[in-house]
């Protein structure tokens, strides 16, 4: 019989490996943003792709994405991608980005 102590140990190491091997397995998501129309104009939100505080058109735009922008996408929530490029980190819409996520 083992003592709580090396059951313990013997478990942490066993989820240390779990979660080193997960985490090795993740894989890089690169998005680009296309379909967007030539002509920017803020006031009716055309010519560019809104970078959401929360994965909700309602929510706080945090920045702009435009064509042929490339974003690292991180999460998705239905139909957003939380993204991240330069020193914008938010959701975006997925209807205007094509992805190498396999999604």
């Amino acid at each position: 019989m083992i003592g709580k102590a090396a059951f313990f140990a013997g478990v942490c190491a066993v989820l240390a490996g779990i979660v080193a091997a997960d985490t090795a397995s993740a894989q890089y998501c690169e998005g680009t943003v296309v379909g967007l129309s030539g002509r920017y104009n803020l006031a009716k939100g055309t010519g560019f792709l809104a970078v959401r505080a929360r994965p909700s058109a309602s929510s706080r735009m945090v920045g702009q994405l435009f064509n042929g922008n490339t974003v690292e996408i991180f999460d998705r929530r239905g139909n957003w991608y939380r993204v991240a490029m330069g020193g914008i980190d938010g959701w975006a819409s997925s209807r205007w980005m094509r992805n190498s996520c396999g999604y």
